[in-house]
């Protein structure tokens, strides 16, 4: 790996064709915006094939799967 980039989340997916457009965002505590809520930055952008972007899916499905088995993410009940 050469190079990490942190992000605060996800702020927009967009797909074209056969491409997706994942905004990574992060968030500026130090500023904030007329109504007093913090600033957020889209820095960075990842692009990938469609295939590469269900393949990722996949393996975040078991990443919180296994989280969940392991107590650290509690599974919410669905409201009836």
């Amino acid at each position: 790996m050469q190079q990490e980039v942190f992000a605060d989340g996800v702020s927009a997916v967009h797909v074209t064709g056969n491409l997706v457009r994942i905004d990574l965002m992060t968030l500026q505590p130090h500023l904030k915006s007329e109504d007093g809520q913090t600033v957020v930055d889209v820095s960075k952008r990842i692009i990938m094939p469609l295939e590469g972007f269900i393949q990722s899916l996949a393996i975040q499905e078991n990443i919180i799967q296994q989280l969940i088995e392991t107590g650290v993410l509690n599974k919410k009940e669905e409201a009836k």
